[in-house]
């Protein structure tokens, strides 16, 4: 199988997958809010809280998600790079990696709130 077609489908499944955390989170931060104090750890460094924020902060990231799965549509790098080229497979994989980091970074947030919620 062409490597290009590859990234592509597996580029599709994290899309689909990155959507559903999209709501995921949303739905997390709206079942939050209401418990949360207000101020809460908005920067972590070396497993500590480095700065607080209001507790509208925690929206910020749902919002975060949403933006980054609208400019990842596959729709819109297909238009700028011909499917199946280098550089289409190129911005997919950088995709991919960025997608993957922010999820590890909204997990990681919302698992600290969750301790503070309850």
């Amino acid at each position: 199988m062409n490597f290009s077609i590859l990234i592509s489908k597996v580029y599709t499944k994290f899309l689909a997958l990155h959507w559903c955390v999209s709501v995921i989170t949303a739905m997390t931060a709206v079942v939050f809010y209401p418990r949360l104090p207000q101020i809460v750890p908005t920067h972590f460094g070396y497993g500590v809280a480095g700065s607080p924020g209001g507790k509208l902060t925690i929206f910020i990231m749902p919002i975060m998600l949403i933006v980054l799965g609208l400019i990842s549509m596959p729709k819109w790098i297909d238009q700028r790079y011909a499917d199946y080229t280098i550089q289409n497979t190129a911005v997919k994989i950088f995709l991919i990696a960025i997608m993957a980091i922010v999820w590890v970074a909204v997990g990681t947030a919302f698992f600290t709130y969750y301790r503070l919620a309850w």
